[in-house]
Order: C-alpha cells, then sequence, then structure tokens
C-alpha cells in the first residue's frame, strides 16, 4: 500500500531549489568560502533549540556523519540564533521508541530524525506535541490523509519531510559501474529491504543498463545497517562469484565491504554511498586505507549536511513548507555522484563526461531514471529478475 500511494505523492513533489551545472557536486553556497574556525553552539537559553536524533551511531562515513556536519554548519553561520544537539539511539531498536519520546518531551523546538524505521513513532509524537517542528529525511509522508500501513493520520502541519531522490544519483553511479566492469556483472548490496533501498537499486540497475544492455546486475541484501562483518560476507560472496563492481549500501554494515574488496584481486572494485568514502579512506594514514580509496570507483552522496544547512536557512526565513514533501535530487547538489582521484584513475576523460552529462539529462528531464516508490512488491522482484 505504501508503494501504491507513494506515486500519488511523487506527482506533488517539486521544488528545485537552485540550479547547478551539472548536479554531480555539492551546491557551494554551504560551504565556507575558506578555511574556518567553527563558531561553539550558541547559548540554548532563548535561542531556536535543535536535536538531530539519530537511530544509530556516529562514525558510519556516510549518512549520519553527513548530517552531523549540517550541524556543523548551522553552528557556524547561525550561532548567534541557534543551539544545537544530537543524541545516538544506538543499533538496539527496541530502545528507540522510548529514547525518541524522552528526547521530544524535552522541548525542543526542532526534532530531526529520519529513515523508514522511525516514520511512525515520529508521525505519532508530532501529533501530541503540534508546537515541536519535525523534520524528518528519507521517507515519503501522506500528508493528505491516513495511510492503511500506519496507524494514525498524517495531517502534521508542524513536519517538513525531505526525500532524496536516490535514483538519480544510483543511475549515474551504475553507468559508470557499467563503464568499468570486465566481467559484465556488478552488484548491489543494501541494508534490508525497504522502499528507499529499492529505489538505490532502480537507478542503479537503470544506469548500467543504459550504458550496456547485457550487464548483469544483482541485488542482494546484508540484513542489517550496523554489522560490517556480515557487509564483508556479503561483498566476499559476490566477487568470488564474479562481480567485479560492487555497490555497498548499508550504513556501517555496508563499510565491510571495503574490508573484502582490499582482499580481492586487481580489477574488483567498490562504489561507496552517502559521502565521499573513498577520499574518506584517502585522507587516513596507512596502506590498507590507501588501497580502499584506490578500489572505490565513486560514491553516490546523499548530502545531507546541505539538506539540513538549506532546511535552517529556510526555517528562519519563513519558507521552509510544512506539511509536504520535497524531493532533493541531483538539481541543487542534494545528491551527487562523486569524480575523484580514484574515479579519474580508472575512467578515462571521455567515460566522465559521459557520466557528468548522463546527470544532466537527469536535471533537464532527457533521462528517466526510475523508480522504486510506484510499484508495488511484486513488481520490484520482477525489475530484479528482469536485470540479472
Amino acid at each position: 500500500m505504501k508503494k501504491l500511494i507513494c506515486i500519488l505523492l511523487a506527482c506533488f513533489m517539486v521544488f528545485g531549489l537552485v540550479a547547478c551545472n551539472s548536479g554531480t557536486t555539492p551546491a557551494p553556497s554551504a560551504e565556507p568560502a575558506q578555511e574556518t574556525e567553527k563558531t561553539e553552539p550558541a547559548p540554548a537559553d532563548e535561542k531556536l533549540r535543535l536535536v538531530f536524533v539519530i537511530n544509530g551511531t556516529l562514525g558510519d562515513k556516510s549518512f549520519f556523519d553527513s548530517g552531523k556536519e549540517g550541524l556543523d554548519w548551522i553552528n557556524r553561520d547561525f550561532g548567534d540564533k541557534v543551539f544545537t544537539d544530537y543524541r545516538e539511539l544506538t543499533y538496539d531498536s527496541s530502545t528507540w521508541e522510548q529514547k525518541m519520546a524522552d528526547i521530544v518531551a524535552e522541548g525542543w523546538d526542532i526534532v530531526v530524525v529520519g529513515t523508514y524505521d522511525m516514520k511512525d513513532m515520529t508521525g505519532r509524537l508530532a501529533t501530541e506535541y503540534p508546537d515541536t517542528k519535525f523534520w524528518f529525511f528519507d521517507e515519503i509522508w501522506n500528508f493528505d490523509g491516513p495511510d492503511e500501513e500506519w496507524d494514525h493520520q498524517y495531517d502534521l502541519p508542524n513536519v517538513y519531510s525531505m526525500m532524496f531522490a536516490q535514483n538519480e544519483g544510483s543511475f549515474v553511479v551504475g553507468a559508470m559501474a557499467a563503464m568499468l566492469t570486465k566481467t559484465n556483472k556488478i552488484a548491489f548490496m543494501g541494508g534490508r529491504p525497504n522502499t528507499v533501498l529499492d529505489d538505490f537499486y532502480v537507478g542503479f540497475a537503470n544506469g548500467a543498463k543504459y550504458i550496456n544492455p547485457d550487464v548483469s546486475v544483482n541485488c542482494s541484501w546484508m540484513n542489517s545497517f550496523d554489522d560490517p562483518i556480515q557487509g564483508k560476507t556479503v561483498a566476499t560472496g559476490l566477487y568470488q562469484d564474479g562481480y567485479d563492481v560492487v555497490f555497498a549500501c548499508g550504513g556501517s554494515a555496508g563499510n565491510g565491504g571495503f574490508d573484502a574488496v582490499i582482499e580481492q584481486d586487481e580489477g574488483k572494485y567498490i562504489i561507496g554511498v552517502d559521502g565521499d568514502q573513498g577520499s574518506y579512506f584517502a585522507s587516513l594514514e596507512g596502506e590498507e586505507n590507501a588501497a580502499k580509496a584506490e578500489r572505490t570507483l565513486t560514491s553516490m552522496q546523499k548530502n545531507v549536511n546541505y539538506g539540513f544547512y538549506q532546511a535552517m536557512e529556510r526555517h528562519l526565513n519563513g519558507t521552509l513548507p510544512y506539511g509536504s514533501n520535497e524531493l532533493l535530487g541531483l538539481e541543487g547538489g542534494y545528491v551527487s555522484a562523486v569524480f575523484n582521484d580514484a574515479t579519474r584513475a580508472l575512467l578515462t576523460p571521455e567515460q566522465i563526461a559521459q557520466a557528468e552529462q548522463i546527470a544532466a539529462d537527469i536535471i533537464s528531464g532527457q533521462i528517466d531514471p526510475g523508480t522504486a516508490f510506484n510499484h508495488d512488491d511484486a513488481w520490484f522482484d520482477s525489475f530484479v529478475e528482469s536485470m540479472q
């Protein structure tokens, strides 16, 4: 039912907020013009108070760390008006609901939270605390009425929903994977099945087939977002089965794929997610980290940092559209494919130019990356089978 409703919501997802030339890099206005010292958070009294609730922990090198960086940017530029904090719920999901309720009860002005698993409890709390603003990221809401999958109605004027168009960025990195593969076999490795992760796969597979209709695109699940050992096990199996490029989408669990790829023979590569994971490993000392960076073709960045920063900027000037969904994609740099030193070493200048053009064509509407949000589970299963 959730997927069937989402097609209706997609029709209303608008707001291309700012333009960029290719959509492959984050929009620059959220970053400092030069290296500056970050300001300390403003005193909490008489300031707008925001808390970022993390249903996991920092240190994932991607999704949650990017959100924390967004808080740092807010502190830097709006520290005279805003006090920010964050809370880590850890990965014990049995404690999330009570911890979340306790945090909201503390009286924050804005509570920032996201992911499919947190949606139902957030909806109930938003109803209970109508004077608290909630920013929810990485899921679509039905603000127009009841949803049979959830146990309450989402008529919530105090909730702003930011949904990142992972299918757009995944289409670009899927195309890049198809350019690089020598075995004609590439793979997607997701955390646990849900519509957002399905959407990653749909974009990735369609992008690969756009370059080479004969490439095989596997879909595998780690069934975890926090177990890197499980991620390493799944990735190792894929590499041993001849898949030479693996797209790891699973938070901390996906980091196990980087441990796996450096144990493989030359010619095996990985694609990171949410942050620029290749550049992260390149910034660290040691041969192992250097090897991980060299084996990382690209990363599909979900620039949560910029999403948070822009939301605060618009909240402060009164233009943030509460009670609605916004789709944030390649246009404006909310998602992006990374082109770093490793990318340039692995792809030719002509291939990189082609990937940049693909991103531009998605922004202009010339390429439709496809989506999992307007289909049911049976359709997705059939789609995966067709991509093999």
